[in-house]
């Protein structure tokens, strides 16, 4: 007998976790370039830096000499091409008269990809950079060139009181060959004293894999754990390390904090970091290697203010493809009632920045005070993944309590199927905004933001989790009453020896549940979205939208995807055209239950076990599995 998984392993692990993903994602500020491009295009591995003779230009597709940054004129007719050299070589990318294939070595385009470069009969050029870049021509085609170097140049550094502590893996760590890999470790900080964060600089291994790094502010209000040395860590650095306070990106030289504000260290402040390093390998390679990590200056020179950090924006996205191809906007507000309960002072912005993914084109921020627009805060027009704006005020943005922060992202839909989710990856979506503010709050959630309409706010504040939600006392639910709704409709719809059966007991078991108000509208979509999270609640609905053919959950595309699966995406099977229920039964071995999803990759059907004994029913229900 299996007992039950707790996915948390205390009632904020979860939901931290989740808000947690968000916020790094939108401190995903640019993408990575993908190192093995290279070898598609000849000599890619040569290519010169024409801002600094000598140099190897790696990031021959990009802006950033390392790969960060827009696409430049040669990675744009790449990807145009479908990254294809025989149709890429031709074509003069740069407009300087030359083309790619000339510039890389290969006039006569007769390379292809694992053969040997042609025999060099004269040096190679830069096939994105137009040459010579001080003819007018070029001058006007290189717009884009930035020959300055990139140095972080803070202007405390002057401070002689400065120090640093440098956080990175003491060894070399090998690289899942898995396209995403997050690894963290903890750090001390000093505690002698009060001292504040105030520069981060990153610490560069292997350029080609870092695709960002942060550092996380740890509670240690209670005791710690500390994993030893490099530990895999998924998006969640460490339970108790939530708090962003150091941050690289591809392309960054670092990062200068506003000079009135830092990040409080030491005696009163964090006293232990976790280091999270993202490595994107994309050609999924094994026998790869990183040792990166952050540099950060701190002064005991403590400023006036100490930072933070607040997420606004919308938890719910789902783009439906449509043709012809048309655009959707999807809006949110951190309502009056938030901020006035969230912050008993004002509190000034310094800094903020939009986040969105590919199919983003614009995005704005803006400022409300008692139901009128007092100003935008960011204003993204023309919105680019690879090179977003970080929009800092020297004059720092007051906000006051009661006031409201507006979010409204615009995106271009999709074309074919499946519809676009919210969600980490590049190929999902998102719509945030990233506010660093000063004084900092001691917040129970740094962020405020909704689900559909449903205010984060209103689930996490004391004053306001109590209360129902459009007639739904969903704390009270997840906490108690769903266990009994879960143990009464699996017990009864998913039976010894039988893989599902829609009998009459189970639909009569599921018509208490059907119409709650918990499970319907916009606080239905949350509570649905925490059942969904675990096999037992993933039953649940599957009997709820499977079994009930003349009726459904109501549930779109995107409620109802988990990983590459649907819940109720069975139902076709097991109703008829009439909209009666049928018993399906498939005698197994054991005392099983299980659930039938359909997986996307090969249209079989995916089947999930779940160890059904009675005992660990009861021990469900009076343990309490769904914790809000």
């Amino acid at each position: 007998m299996a007992l039950y998984r707790l996915v948390w392993s205390t009632k904020a692990r979860l939901e931290a976790r989740t808000m947690l993903l968000y916020m790094v994602c939108l401190l995903i500020t640019t993408v990575t370039g993908y190192g093995n491009y290279r070898l598609r295009i000849p000599h890619g591995d040569k290519v010169p830096d024409p801002c600094h003779p000598g140099k190897i230009w790696r990031g021959v597709g990009h802006t950033g000499v390392e790969g960060g940054g827009a696409r430049n004129p040669f990675g744009l007719d790449f990807e145009k091409v479908g990254k294809l050299w025989t149709r890429l070589c031709r074509l003069d990318s740069d407009g300087d008269g030359k083309s790619n294939g000339e510039e890389l070595g290969d006039p006569r385009c007769v390379w292809s990809p694992g053969s040997v470069p042609p025999k060099l009969k004269r040096a190679i050029s830069h096939p994105g950079v137009c040459e010579p870049m001080d003819s007018p021509l070029c001058k006007e085609m290189n717009k884009w060139l930035d020959c300055n170097e990139r140095n972080l140049n803070c202007s405390v550094f002057k401070d002689p009181d400065i120090r640093n502590i440098t956080l990175k893996f003491q060894e070399r760590v090998p690289v899942p060959s898995r396209e995403t890999n997050y690894y963290c470790m903890i750090f001390d900080f000093p505690t002698d004293r009060d001292y504040h964060l105030v520069a981060t600089q990153p610490v560069l291994d292997n350029k080609q894999l870092a695709h960002h790094i942060l550092a996380f502010g740890c509670d240690t209000s209670a005791e710690i754990d500390v994993p030893p040395g490099p530990y895999p860590c998924a998006m969640l650095a460490h339970p108790q390390c939530l708090d962003i306070i150091g941050t690289w990106t591809v392309g960054s030289a670092g990062e200068c904090v506003n000079n009135n504000t830092g990040f409080r260290l030491g005696k009163n402040g964090y006293r232990k970091a976790a280091l999270q390093v993202h490595w994107n390998n994309p050609e999924k390679l094994s026998n790869l290697e990183d040792a990166s990590g952050l540099r950060l200056y701190y002064t005991p020179n403590v400023r006036k203010n100490d930072a933070g950090m607040l997420v606004v924006g919308q938890d719910f996205i789902q783009l439906n493809p449509s043709l012809p191809e048309t655009t959707v906007t999807v809006d949110s507000v951190c309502a009056s009632k938030c901020t006035r309960e969230m912050f008993d002072t004002p509190i000034y912005i310094t800094s903020a920045i939009n986040h969105m993914h590919y199919f983003g084109l614009s995005q704005i921020i803006s400022q409300y005070r008692n139901g009128s627009k007092v100003r935008d805060i960011t204003n993204d027009l023309i919105y680019s993944y690879d090179s977003p704006i970080i929009n800092t005020f020297n004059s720092p943005i007051e906000i006051l309590p009661g006031d409201e922060l507006h979010t409204e992202c615009v995106y271009k839909l999709p074309v074919t199927n499946p519809p676009i989710c919210q969600g980490d990856g590049t190929q999902d979506e998102m719509c945030y905004g990233f506010i660093t503010y000063y004084p900092a709050h001691r917040l129970i959630r740094p962020w405020c933001t909704t689900r559909k309409s449903i205010q984060s706010c209103q689930r996490h504040l004391p004053r306001y989790q109590n209360e129902a939600i459009d007639g739904c006392r969903w704390k009270e639910f997840l906490s108690k009453e769903i266990n009994s709704a879960v143990l009464h409709v699996v017990v009864t719809c998913y039976h010894d020896d039988v893989l599902i059966d829609c009998s009459g007991q189970c639909l009569s078991a599921l018509e208490k549940y059907r119409n709650h108000a918990c499970l319907n509208g916009d606080i239905g979509s949350y509570v649905i979205s925490k059942l969904r999270r675990d096999e037992l609640g993933q039953q649940f609905l599957n009997a709820m939208d499977i079994c009930d053919c003349s009726k459904d959950l109501g549930l779109g595309y995107c409620d109802r995807l988990i990983e590459r699966a649907l819940i109720g995406d069975q139902r076709k099977k097991y109703c008829t055209p009439e909209g009666k229920a049928i018993s399906y039964k498939k005698y197994l071995p054991g005392n099983t239950a299980q659930v039938i999803v359909d997986d996307f990759n090969n249209g079989e059907n995916s089947i999930q076990v779940i160890q059904c004994n009675i005992v660990v029913f009861i021990w469900i229900m009076f343990s309490g599995i769904f914790v809000v």
